[in-house]
């Protein structure tokens, strides 16, 4: 059997373990989630994945599956296997001190035990090798509020919770954003879309919005069956999304940002 594999492509908070974990619950589906987010890999895998992360991404998604399993794919966020990876988008005053001693040792394990330069050559070669195959799916998932997505990579930073299984009650935070913090961040990731969608115009590739596919989940499920050739099946996920509150309510200096970026592109996300 063909089998055809895929990536869905995007950045943290735009609702990529949602969609994963639907694609998950697909008989003909097998996913192997972020295979790159090296400072939450266990060490031995993170060492392959350092090695030679072309071989590691062959031996997972390259290798022969079981029966029925026609479409194989893994999570990439932009920043994989680049610098932008070890320049996290929230400060460290904002991260919670059990995520910012994660950073450090991982931080700490690298600069002990590797040169930039040879990493990033291993890591170029890794987008290389996708962006060569051609028949590799691609799946972009954008957020089409990067506000929002702004804020919730804040609080999952200051929290440690990337995704929740039920609803919560606890009372929510309201975050404070820099008008320069929301502004680097909302070029870096217009950089990065504009890039992907060059880099990948060869393959076969739709784009998802996230907000369409939270509203109007079988729609863009529709598409990626198509996109796959897999049967057409109702998906389930347990997952639920962390914020549903507006920015207005959840942005402590919600109207300085909205003042700031009034007469600029950036003004529509505050509107």
């Amino acid at each position: 059997m063909n089998i055809q594999r895929f990536m869905i492509l995007g950045s943290a908070r735009t609702g990529s373990n949602f969609l994963l974990s639907l694609l998950s619950s697909h008989p003909s589906i097998k996913t192997y989630g972020e295979l790159f987010n090296l400072d939450k890999l266990p060490r031995e895998n993170l060492i392959e994945a350092l090695e030679d992360p072309v071989a590691y991404l062959r031996r997972r998604v390259y290798k022969p599956h079981g029966p029925g399993i026609s479409a194989v794919g893994f999570k990439m966020f932009y920043d994989h296997l680049k610098k932008d990876y070890f320049d996290k988008p929230v400060q460290a005053a904002d991260t919670s001190q059990r995520l910012q001693d994660k950073f450090d040792q991982f931080s700490e394990f690298i600069e002990s035990n590797y040169d930039w330069d040879t990493l990033a050559m291993r890591f170029r070669g890794a987008w290389d090798f996708l962006i060569e195959d051609v028949s590799l799916a691609v799946i972009h998932l954008k957020r089409r509020n990067a506000l929002d997505t702004l804020i919730s990579l804040k609080r999952a930073f200051a929290t440690n919770e990337w995704w929740r299984l039920k609803s919560d009650s606890r009372p929510k935070f309201a975050v404070h954003l820099d008008p320069e913090e929301c502004s680097r961040y909302f070029h870096r990731m217009s950089d990065f879309q504009a890039a992907a969608d060059t880099a990948f115009a060869a393959h076969p590739k739709i784009d998802l919005i996230y907000e369409d596919l939270a509203e109007r989940q079988q729609d863009g499920l529709k598409v990626i069956f198509s996109l796959l050739e897999v049967p057409s099946l109702p998906l389930t996920t347990r997952m639920i999304k962390q914020n549903t509150a507006p920015a207005r309510e959840t942005v402590a200096n919600y109207e300085q940002l909205k003042n700031h970026f009034r007469h600029t592109q950036w003004g529509v996300l505050f509107e």
